[in-house]
């Protein structure tokens, strides 16, 4: 971002160029008539810098926000993403076989449990599923959708499970689907704008690609693959809000690109894929907390920062790296501490013992962090 000088910056920069390095306004004690001319100029060069900044903020990719960054993405053919709702699926259960069949209605609301002054996550069932318990039977799956957007409906499985109207006895086995997602911010969007702005659309090419099926919504990032599969095919794997895509989430990316896709490209050359889950286990040894911090209040955020790394920083790397764990580890501290002291003092590293290179469709994930 270019950083727009202030008057006083202006009047220093006037003055150092008469005067020399180092020299201010009040070197000039008997100077009225240089001193006024300096106040002018000053004036006059700050106006023009206003009139830059407006120009820079409002109109220039780089520069603007909010709704004035919308209206240039919309310039360049890319739309900010919205909000996305999390998708769950939900066995839906009676207390013993029904005798007839007994459907289940649109929009019949469950929730999760409520704890402390949090309210429960409410989810909908979502319509024209059909659904409905067969005669003899006690249960049916269905697909419930949460009732507000973003990432506030992602909730671990098993969470919803409460029966908030008359109808059906209980809800067990909640499963994420879709992770719901949140507005796309200034900084996402505009590096979009930016990707199509350097890549203009060629109908078709491997920017092309990555350009259309990073716009669905959901769709956090994608890698393509040309000729991955041999020549005429290209491969695009993405990945979603929760690290791997639900299969969902693939056809609604899979249904936009084949509006894209050139007509010489044959049915099932552009494939749309989830990369495959490569679990990362880390396990630390012979802890030394930081004064103030046990293994038990130390550990979780550990765990979180190690996660995060190996979520978002050793994908974008395509490696998973044993020294940029251990860093950090180190590093690790308590969001809440303004100090961002390190809660992790030293430790033994016994797994993993070696760099973990990514393949194109692999993604690495999380496994099981061992603490001691």
């Amino acid at each position: 971002m270019i950083q727009f000088p202030s008057k006083d910056e202006i009047t220093q920069k006037l003055v150092e160029n008469l005067l020399g390095p180092g020299k201010t306004l009040s070197d000039l004690p008997n100077q009225w008539a240089v001193k006024h001319l300096l106040v002018g100029l000053r004036e006059a060069v700050y106006g023009f810098v206003v009139v830059l900044k407006l120009v820079y903020e409002q109109f220039t990719v780089k520069g603007a926000t909010g709704k004035k960054l919308d209206e240039v993405g919309y310039e360049y053919g890319v739309d900010r993403k919205q909000a996305t709702k999390a998708v769950h699926q939900v066995t839906l259960r009676k207390s013993s076989p029904v005798t007839v069949d007994t459907p289940v209605p649109d929009l019949f609301l469950v929730t999760t449990t409520p704890y402390g002054n949090n309210p429960p996550v409410q989810f909908r069932v979502i319509p024209k599923q059909e659904a409905k318990i067969l005669s003899g039977q006690s249960s049916v799956i269905v697909k419930v959708e949460c009732t507000e957007s973003g990432s506030f409906g992602t909730v671990p499985n098993g969470a919803i499970n409460l029966v908030a109207q008359a109808g059906f006895d209980s809800v067990t086995d909640s499963v994420l689907v879709t992770a719901g997602t949140e507005k796309e911010d200034d900084e996402s969007y505009r590096s979009r704008i930016l990707e199509r702005k350097r890549n203009p659309g060629r109908g078709g090419t491997a920017s092309d690609y990555k350009i259309w099926a990073e716009s669905v919504e959901g769709v956090v990032s994608a890698l393509v693959l040309p000729r991955n599969r041999g020549n005429g095919t290209v491969d695009i794997v993405i990945t979603g809000a929760n690290g791997v895509p639900g299969a969902e989430l693939v056809q609604t990316c899979q249904n936009y690109i084949d509006t894209k896709t050139p007509a010489d490209i044959a049915d099932g050359g552009v494939k749309v894929i989830a990369p495959t889950s490569v679990s990362i286990n880390v396990s630390f040894s012979n802890c030394i907390w930081a004064p103030g911090y046990t293994v038990a209040t130390g550990t979780p955020i550990v765990k979180d920062a190690i996660s995060t790394y190996i979520s978002k920083q050793a994908n974008k790397d395509r490696v998973v790296r044993v020294v940029d764990i251990i860093t950090t580890a180190k590093n690790a501290f308590d969001k809440t501490d303004l100090s961002q002291k390190p809660v992790l003092v030293d430790f033994s590293v016994t797994a993993p013992s070696t760099n973990r290179a990514l393949g194109n469709v692999e993604m690495a994930v999380p496994g099981t962090i061992s603490i001691s």
